[in-house]
């Protein structure tokens, strides 16, 4: 993110400074460099950093050591707290922001609920989904159901092998045909089992992000706050994207029989050769994490 001459690019090069500056014209006409104003230097266009990117697809093999670092990063992770972790460590890693979303899949068949008093009128269910995933529903209930009441509930709801898209009509079809004291449990988890549906996201780096010198431009920092706020579907493997002054590398996470996004967000001079073969490292990670079912 600093002028570099003329002069020094020659002498890199081992050319003439007029010839470097004859190829920077003819860069420029084609559209792979800009001049911001008149006395300003060169600098590359989006286009130009297209190009340049483009060539690092498919991304190489993450070196043995990263790989090594990556799986020693996620051993003994489980669940979200995989996906969050995966979050953290590519941020630090990469140096750039990375947002992990994990969307609700309605056609996840529901595994087990679990019933317990937190108090006189809160009641905990604890549902595992098909692909592993554990999430938790607090229901307002008052007075707080007898322990038999749960048991009941629990051993009705162990029958449901359904989408999950399909739990509501059925507990609201079991409260129908059960007594009132039982009956209320179900209504309360039909009520707030919507709440199953909202997709997770887990993010880091953003702070580091904020201390490149493109953070001084107010419409960088609004790009990536909206891309981290909506990062999109996940690509089916690697996505490259160079916007106006934002760089996105995007992959998709093989997790518990489902898929995860993996978006890392950085400025149009990304170190794009090492970003790509850490996305595809963590990627590779993983799939080598999950590959024994749901944690």
């Amino acid at each position: 993110a600093k002028p570099v001459s003329s002069a020094a690019i020659a002498e890199q090069l081992g050319v003439s400074s007029a010839t470097v500056r004859n190829e920077f014209s003819a860069l420029e006409e084609a559209g792979y460099l800009r001049q911001p104003h008149t006395s300003a230097g060169r600098v590359p266009s989006e286009r130009g950093y297209r190009r340049y990117a483009r060539k690092f697809l498919p991304p190489g093999r993450l070196p043995a050591a990263q790989r090594t670092l990556l799986t020693e990063s996620f051993r003994g992770a489980h669940g979200e707290g995989l996906l969050e972790r995966v979050a953290h460590v590519t941020a630090e890693l990469s140096g750039y922001a990375v947002v992990v979303t994990l969307p609700t899949d309605d056609e996840l068949p529901l595994l087990e609920v679990h019933l317990s008093n937190l108090s006189s009128r809160r009641t905990l269910a604890v549902v595992v989904l098909g692909n592993g995933l554990v999430r938790q529903l607090a229901l307002e209930l008052s007075p707080a159901p007898t322990d038999r009441d749960l048991q009941e509930a629990e051993n009705s709801l162990r029958r449901l092998t359904l989408p999950l898209r399909e739990v509501p009509r059925a507990l609201s079809d079991i409260a129908g045909r059960s007594g009132e004291s039982v009956a209320r449990t179900y209504r309360a988890l039909a009520e707030a089992w919507p709440q199953l549906g909202a997709p997770r996201v887990f993010s880091g780096g953003l702070k580091g992000l904020f201390s490149e010198p493109e953070s001084a431009d107010p419409s960088f920092v609004r790009r990536v706050l909206e891309r981290a706020e909506t990062p999109g579907a996940a690509a089916e493997a690697f996505a490259l994207m160079v916007e106006e002054s934002l760089a996105l590398v995007s992959a998709q996470l093989g997790f518990g029989g489902g898929r995860a996004g993996l978006l890392l967000l950085g400025p149009v001079r990304m170190r794009y050769p090492e970003t790509l073969m850490l996305a595809r490292g963590v990627t590779e990670t993983v799939g080598a994490t999950t590959d024994g079912g749901p944690n």
